[in-house]
Order: structure tokens, then sequence, then C-alpha cells
């Protein structure tokens, strides 16, 4: 009986330890499910790709190393490099004429008055659907015989226009698409940046008298560039990826005509199972893609600058 006072203030103290353990820990144990799934489907296949370059992985066979044997064959292709710059045309034909033309629809619904909500909802219809359906759409659009765009064109006179099996009215059929689609993303995003500026600038503007195309030169270009260029990054790096668009509507026909990168990759790797070779040709879209950027952010700085 004597001994047990003693033991009291020992259990007491511990268990105030063990909670206070527990309480610095228990992040680290919510946090391990996030740290696993990243390990297995984020960093474990970029390793695996990186591996996949300098092997040979076909159908049938295990996965031998070959050195630099992928680069080499990449560097020679002729395919390769055509749609290098057939990648690059499209990216800055879509991120190009998206800008303008949602920059100019932006600018119109800021100055909206009536139907303001309904138009930004019209506006975000495209981009709610799945690509594969908007490609399945527009292929009947454009079909030649029976399409609503060559029957418009023969009822004002105009030829008819092998659009998707043309070698270069292909590509224009998916700048069309990718414009369709995506223009409504820069609207609404140019929008919400339109909305953000400080208005106080604005009175001033107008209190000292400018009109209205000195504040939009002077005042909301300026203010809206850094905007302007976040948003263009974001569909420039989704164009680079375009792969459905291609696949349903002209299969990266007329023979190579609409050959993009990711198309590229899928018929020269996917198609044989040679695994090597698409993760090398994976890895040189990566790479150029951080290349390009990497110049047009410090073009955008220069710019900036002066």
């Amino acid at each position: 009986m004597s001994g047990a006072p003693a033991l009291a203030p020992a259990v007491s103290s511990a268990v105030p330890r063990q909670h206070a353990w527990a309480d610095q820990n228990a992040k680290y144990v919510f946090l391990l499910p996030a740290v696993l799934y990243l390990l297995l489907l984020g960093i474990f296949p970029l390793i695996f790709s990186v591996y996949l370059v300098f092997s040979s992985w076909q159908s049938g066979s295990g996965i031998t190393f070959v050195g630099l044997d992928n680069i080499r064959r990449l560097m020679v292709d002729v395919r390769f490099q055509d749609a290098v710059t057939r990648t690059l045309a499209y990216v800055a034909l879509t991120a190009g004429l998206e800008l303008a033309i949602g920059l100019l629809i932006a600018l119109a619904l800021q100055f909206a008055t009536i139907g303001k909500s309904a138009l930004r909802l019209a506006l975000a219809l495209p981009m709610l659907l799945p690509p594969i359906a908007i490609s399945f759409a527009w292929k009947l659009l454009f079909d030649y015989n029976k399409g609503p765009v060559n029957y418009a064109l023969d009822a004002i006179g105009l030829p008819r226009v092998t659009w998707l099996s043309g070698q270069t009215s292909a590509l224009v059929s998916l700048v069309v698409v990718d414009i369709w689609q995506w223009t409504p993303f820069i609207a609404l995003a140019t929008l919400a940046a339109l909305e953000s500026l400080p208005t106080e600038i604005y009175e001033a503007a107008l209190v000292d008298g400018a009109g209205l195309r000195a504040v939009l030169r002077d005042i909301t270009l300026p203010l809206l560039t850094p905007y302007l260029v976040a948003i263009v990054l974001l569909r420039a790096v989704d164009a680079f990826k375009v792969f459905d668009t291609v696949y349903v509507l002209t299969g990266g026909g007329p023979g190579t005509a609409t050959e993009l990168l990711s198309f590229y990759a899928y018929a020269a790797g996917f198609r044989t199972f040679n695994m090597g070779f698409t993760a090398t040709v994976a890895w040189a879209t990566a790479i150029l893609m951080t290349l390009v950027f990497l110049l047009y952010l410090r073009a955008f700085r220069r710019i900036e600058e002066a």
C-alpha cells in the first residue's frame, strides 16, 4: 500500500507524453497515404520511364538495355522532326488565335449589362463537353459530301473544301476545333482578370479625360499582360498534348499531315508496343515544351523590362 502513491505520478506523467507524441506525429500518419500515392503513381513511373529511354521493351520480349540507340533513332527520324515543326505551328496558331478572340470576347462581356451570367454559362459549355464527343461532332460537320460546313459554302457560291483529307485543310480543321472548344477558357479567365483590376486607376483616367482607346492601350493591356502570359502558357501546355482530336478527326493523316508529337508517340511506339522508343519521344516532348516555355517567359521579361 505504501508503494502505490509513488507509482501514481509516473503513470500520470507518461500519459501526457503519449498524447503529445500522438499530436505531433498525427500529421505524418495522415500524409502517409498521399506520399504512397505519389511514390506509386508519380515518382516510380517517372523513374521507370527514364530507364526505358535507354532500354528496348517490345511485344513478346523482355526489357533489355540498349544505351543511346533510342535517342540516336529519334534524332535522325525525319518524321519526328516534321512532327516537332507541325506541333509548334499548331500550338502557335491555337494559342495566338484563342488569345486574340478570347480577349475581344472578355472585353465585350465586361461592358455587357444584360444577360452577362447567361453569356458566361453559354461560353463555359464547350469546355464541359468531352473532347472525343466534340471531335465526332466536328467530323460530321466537316464531312465533304453531307457536312453542314460544305453545304453552307455551296449556299454562298464557294467551292467545297476537303476539310479532313487535304494536306493543309486537315491541320486547319484541328485548329478550328481547338479554337471552338478552348477560346471560352481564355475569355472567361481574361474576364476574371479584368474584373480584378483596381478601379481607382480607371476613375483617375476618366477624370483626366482619357478616351476609351487610351485607357485600353495604356492601362488595361499593361495591367492585364501578366495574367495573359499565364493564361496562354496554360493553353499552350494543353495544346502540346492534344491527342484525342487528332485521333478521331484525321488519324494523323492524310499521310502524316496532322501527326503532332503526341500522335507520333502513339503511332511510332504504342502501335508496335515499343515502349522504350515511346518513352524517348515522351521525354523529348517534355524537354521541348520546357525549352519553348522558358524562351517564351524570357521574351516576356525582356518586353516587360523594355
